[in-house]
């Protein structure tokens, strides 16, 4: 998969236009789905004003009830009777319960200040919250369908006696909030689906960088994978060429000399080959380790004997202070030898100047620390994470000489945690690095 920034730029535009897109149309699709429940509110409240209107022209009791509601409010400030309250409760709850209006409510009772048909109605009295909601004009009786501020006319009916004028109105407190819960569950389902949409092209976008990202990665190691295996053959093709062909005339020590050339090269090809199947087994879960009892100072000192040739063609050196009195563990010496190996390698491979080398052991915490430190070109902190993943290379800057398949430190990583151990970096920009090692004593 080749994509350009260009590329990935389109695809993010679009579907960001898309998501915007969805997300107006939903929040359209809110609004109107809003109107309509609040007409269907209205609606409800229409009709059951009529069924309580119809109510008070049928039965004498309800009218009397205002009546008497009214003066017990005019004698006292307050209506104080339970049995009034409780009854012109019940009458409203019935009618309410029957056309499904399922919304807390206060009722009050207001009359025409003049006739009954007054466009400047009085409030007598009104109950809990409706009395914060007072400053409106309630509508006359001529337009009850006319509302403002949570209140509706329920009744219009004429009274009795002298006063024809008192009627009742409910207030909804929580109108609002109850015409929006009746459209919430759409609107919850589309958000979720759009964060489902949104959460998965996200997904999709990072899965297509990490393997653009894998992509150049291997195509590196391919090319690194070439290269090693090439140089090696190529001189033992070129060492066997010249022993045939030139088999009478050339003297011993040349011939010697061809023969180290082959054999130096077959080992080189046989350790690069090694790597690649290693790290293969390891991530197909297919190798155990034959741990032994191991002095993880011999091991050491074996490593550095074995490169000290290296060195010395630098004009470097390796430095040891191997200060552990506990240094004796648990493990498999092939595989904790290539991890001082490959340390210690890469440690020359990335130093620009006369390789300064500084390994040290220390007792820990029921296991030995190790400490392999460097004066290279050091690692910047933002590609630190990334040091241990398969086949990654961090930029070798003025290094222009440095070979591998980027799998040494992968490896590492792996079977230092095969042996229940820990690795940490601690390094800067042309300030060296510092590998840190902890493996446990058993």
């Amino acid at each position: 998969m080749n994509l350009s920034k260009k590329t990935i730029g389109i695809v993010i535009s679009l579907a960001a236009i898309a998501l915007i897109g969805l997300s107006a149309l939903q929040i359209k699709n809110l609004n109107s789905s809003i109107k309509t429940n609040r007409q269907i509110f209205k609606q409800k409240v229409d009709l059951s004003s009529s069924l309580i209107a119809s109510n008070f022209s049928k039965f004498q009791e309800y009218p009397e009830l205002l009546h008497a509601a009214a003066k017990r409010v005019a004698r006292s400030n307050q209506l104080n009777d339970p049995e009034i309250d409780q009854k012109l409760r019940k009458l409203i709850d019935d009618v309410f319960e029957q056309n499904g209006l399922d919304i807390p409510y206060e009722y009050g009772v207001y009359r025409h200040k003049d006739t009954p048909f007054s466009s400047t109605p009085k409030f007598v009295f009104a109950l809990g919250d409706a009395g914060s909601s007072l400053d409106f004009e309630l509508p006359d009786c001529e337009n009850p369908q006319e509302r403002g501020q949570g209140w509706a006319s329920l009744t219009c009916s004429q009274g009795y006696g002298e006063d024809q004028s008192y009627h009742l109105a409910v207030f909804f407190p929580s109108q609002d909030a109850y015409v929006f819960a009746q459209s919430s569950g759409a609107l919850f389902i589309s958000v979720a689906f759009i964060i489902l949409l949104l959460c998965c092209f996200t997904y999709t976008l990072v899965v297509i960088q990490r393997q653009k990202k894998l992509s150049l990665i291997k195509n590196d190691f391919i090319n690194n994978l070439t290269h090693e295996f090439k140089t090696p053959i190529a001189s033992i093709s070129l060492a066997a060429n010249m022993l045939r062909n030139n088999d009478d005339h050339i003297d011993e020590k040349r011939k010697v000399n061809y023969l180290k050339l082959i054999g130096h090269e077959s080992k080189r090809l046989e350790g690069q080959v090694d790597k690649v199947l290693q790290i293969a087994m390891i991530d197909s879960g297919n190798f155990s380790l034959e741990k032994r009892e191991l002095d993880v100072h011999t091991v050491i000192q074996s490593v550095v004997e074995s490169m000290n040739l290296v060195v010395n063609k630098r004009k470097g050196q390796i430095n040891l202070r191997l200060h552990a009195g506990k240094s004796t563990v648990m493990a498999d010496e092939t595989h904790l030898t290539n991890i001082i190996y490959n340390l210690v390698d890469n440690a020359l491979k990335y130093t620009v100047d006369v390789p300064e080398i500084l390994i040290t052991t220390d007792d820990g915490d029921e296991g030995i620390e190790i400490s392999v430190k460097d004066n290279g070109i050091g690692i910047g902190e933002e590609i630190q994470k990334f040091i241990f993943d398969k086949f990654y290379r961090a930029e070798t800057g003025d290094v222009h000489n440095v070979k591998g398949f980027g799998l040494g430190l992968s490896y590492v990583k792996k079977i230092i945690e095969a042996h229940k151990g820990k690795i940490a970096i601690s390094s800067q920009v042309n300030q060296g690095s510092e590998f840190r090692l902890y493996f446990p004593l058993s």
